[in-house]
């Protein structure tokens, strides 16, 4: 307890030998170490660690374990296409912290998002932002696409493809691309590849 002199109250605040018990107790029972524990590992989503992050998985409702297939295609499908239709669970994999972190921070806005093209936006540009760009874009009636300008690991993928992490509006198809920016056409600003060295994005195979 902080300040345990201040709690004492005035007729025993004279007493050595009670504060003197007092100030021991107070050393040898004070909680703040274990508190502090508490809050870094277990609390506080952004610095837990091990059985805070499973805590904070069961909360959302997301598990550390995530079936993956190494074989998998996931640059151009559709949650339709036949890659999708015929995935088969892989190995078991442990998500690490860091992973684990990042995908219940995804489940818990998820939960709460309205989800309109700039709310998922936004919540793309929190998440990956040291990653790289990813955006959410409607390329037709009641469709939409997750395009992420940088390779996802294969466990990021399984995620995506085995779970409804990411969110979309009710009755819209929503497809993943993953473009080779460097072999795709288009304007230098955005760092796609000039003439003659590019291909043009032709649509989902």
């Amino acid at each position: 307890m902080k300040n345990v002199a201040k709690t004492i109250i005035s007729q025993y605040a004279n007493s050595p030998i009670i504060c003197s018990l007092i100030e021991n107790a107070n050393t040898y029972l004070d909680p703040t170490a274990d508190i502090e524990l508490f809050y870094r590992f277990i609390w506080n989503l952004d610095t837990a660690q091990g059985i805070g992050l499973d805590f904070w998985g069961r909360v959302v409702g997301i598990s550390r374990n995530v079936q993956v297939d190494e074989k998998n295609q996931f640059i151009g499908s559709t949650l339709a296409a036949e890659d999708l239709k015929t995935y088969q669970p892989g190995t078991i994999h442990l998500m690490n912290d860091e992973m684990f972190r990042t995908m219940i921070f995804l489940k818990a806005m998820s939960n709460i998002i309205y989800a309109t093209t700039p709310n998922i936006n936004r919540l793309l540009q929190i998440l990956f932002e040291k990653r790289g760009r990813a955006y959410y874009v409607k390329n037709g009636t009641m469709q939409a696409r997750y395009v992420f300008e940088f390779n996802l690991t294969p466990v990021e993928k399984a995620v995506l493809i085995s779970t409804d992490l990411l969110p979309r509006p009710s009755g819209v198809l929503v497809d993943f691309y993953e473009p080779d920016i460097r072999n795709t056409f288009g304007f230098i600003e955005a760092e796609l590849a000039p003439f003659g060295q590019g291909a043009f994005y032709i649509g989902d195979r």
